[in-house]
């Protein structure tokens, strides 16, 4: 009899005698626990063999050929180790590490010593020599990912931190057309028995030069909707400073071209393998992709890797272009070239385009709700509802109507803060110069007291000498008191946002007060901004 734990197609080799009757499947030598403290102990014992070659070489490593000499010793010992078949699990897992000293060592005496083009076409050589030499997939796959980003170097602009991206642009979609020509090659080889040993070998480096592009293709985007307001304003003005869509300050034309050219590709090879997918009523959402193309130029890319990647069934592949695609159409929120009219505008017709096909297309069936007519309490419960929802948006007008008519006008001091962050529209975010507070999870119940702040107020309505009262504590005469609210994690006046209408934040970059009306029980509201003369700004 066979063995349970057998599959079934070893079975049936079995017992078609393909296979030895002894035949069963191979154990592994040792669990996985152990191979992973294994590595351990060998990524553990290469540190003080870097401290060794360190004191060995000292700054020789930084002159002459001593860093082409370690890296390439550094480099072939790997190899051996890695090509061994008797070497024990130790010196195994030794030879990661030893490779990528020797890759630091010789990149680094490269970059040293070459100029900046030469530099990586020769390290584009080394990848592919180490490819030929290496067995082990998962090494072919990351040296796939370093051979495309060795590639764009090649082809580099001098001002891409001055913001001329347009080299960079080019370089990505050079890379990427490689990369499709090569899955060409790949694709035929793989259909015949000469060439299907080398569609082995370069199938996982190919696979690790697009992964390695896709993280190019997300920051080339930019921020995407909503992260930047979920890392703070701060942090998000300066990531969209630093990654920010530059396609529109210079060389637009090439690089949309470029991307409606690979999109175009990508979703025409999905009907090729696809023949269900050949339907006109697929043609305007396919149109509107080639639009979203021209005016996101990352998403071109985009759509030709997933289109590949799902006509050659690499799931792993599709998943991460789909995502930097969704990743890419978020960034067309913080395209500051275009207005949020415009951008509204662009969105509410292409979604309305696409509803209106879909809807034409559809194919027409009878509808037969069979709603029943509402009887009972559901006769009143909805227009009640009603009643009391307008009810209570109107008393929060009217209550904030009284408080700007009868408040107090006070002026409280603004403290250095980010001028702008984008979240939803465009928006001051404002800080208060205000004393220390505590923090928001001291005092979170909904019964407890909130924070209270007492506030001199000079001739002209300033808040001077701000000072935070104790829990039962009276405000003294002759002052105002402020009470603050929960925003985002902390304790401030009112809010920690100013919205303005697009356009006018240069105007606002002057605001030094925030101009409240306080009730005498504490409670205030943010009217508008002003500058140091307490005039209302814009």
């Amino acid at each position: 009899m066979s063995t349970p734990s057998l599959p079934d197609w070893m079975v049936q080799a079995r017992q078609q005698g393909l296979l030895p009757p002894e035949a069963s499947l191979p154990v592994a030598e040792r669990p996985w626990p152990v191979q992973l403290l294994t590595a351990l102990g060998a990524w553990l014992a290469l540190i003080p063999f870097v401290i060794f070659l360190a004191l060995l070489l000292g700054r020789a490593w930084e002159h002459g050929v001593t860093a082409y000499v370690v890296g390439l010793l550094l480099l072939a010992a790997g190899v051996g180790l890695l090509r061994s078949e008797s070497v024990g699990r130790f010196l195994e897992q030794l030879a990661l590490p030893l490779l990528m000293l020797g890759l630091g060592s010789v990149g680094y005496a490269l970059g040293r010593d070459l100029p900046s083009r030469l530099a990586p076409a020769l390290g584009l050589l080394l990848c592919a020599a180490l490819v030929l030499a290496l067995p082990r997939h998962w090494l072919r796959l990351m040296l796939g990912v370093a051979g495309a980003w060795l590639c764009l170097l090649l082809v580099r602009g001098p001002h891409w931190i001055g913001g001329d991206l347009a080299p960079l642009w080019w370089s990505v979609y050079l890379t990427l057309g490689l990369w499709g020509l090569a899955q060409a090659w790949l694709h035929a080889q793989g259909l015949r028995a000469p060439g299907a040993a080398a569609a082995a070998l370069l199938e996982p480096v190919l696979r690790g030069w697009v992964l390695g592009l896709l993280p190019v293709l997300a920051w080339l985007s930019g921020p995407t909707f909503m992260m930047s307001g979920g890392l703070g304003s701060g942090l998000a003005r300066e990531l969209h400073a630093a990654f920010g869509a530059h396609l529109w300050a210079s060389g637009r034309m090439g690089p949309a071209a470029m991307s409606v050219l690979a999109a175009a590709l990508g979703l025409a090879a999905l009907p090729q393998a696809w023949p269900v997918l050949r339907q006109w009523r697929l043609l305007v959402p396919a149109l509107l992709l080639l639009g979203l193309s021209f005016v996101l130029p990352a998403l071109g890319a985009c759509l030709l890797v997933l289109g590949l990647a799902l006509v050659r069934s690499r799931r792993v592949l599709a998943l991460g272009a789909a995502a930097v695609a969704l990743w890419t159409l978020g960034s067309f929120y913080y395209q500051l070239a275009l207005p949020l009219t415009d951008k509204a505008l662009i969105l509410v017709a292409s979604g309305t385009v696409l509803g209106a096909w879909l809807w034409l297309t559809a194919e027409r069936r009878p509808l037969r709700l069979g709603l029943a007519k509402p009887e009972g309490a559901a006769r009143w419960s909805i227009p009640v509802c009603g009643l009391l929802c307008l009810g209570v948006v109107n008393g929060l007008i009217w209550q904030k109507e009284r408080l700007i008519a009868q408040g107090r006008p006070v002026f409280v001091g603004l403290a250095p803060v980010d001028p702008r962050s984008l979240i939803q529209g465009d928006y001051m975010r404002v800080n208060y110069a205000l004393p220390p507070l505590p923090p928001v999870a001291e005092i979170a119940g909904p019964w407890q007291e909130r924070p209270r702040l007492e506030a001199r107020l000079d001739a002209r309505g300033v808040a001077t000498e701000v000072r935070l009262l104790q829990a039962q504590e009276a405000p003294a005469a002759g002052t105002q008191l402020l009470m603050l609210s929960p925003v985002n994690g902390h304790w401030t006046l009112v809010s920690d946002a100013w919205y303005f209408q697009e356009g006018q934040e240069p105007r606002l970059r002057a605001a030094a007060f925030g101009e409240f009306r306080v009730m005498p029980d504490g409670r205030a509201l943010l009217v508008g901004l002003a500058d140091r003369d307490l005039r209302r700004l814009p």
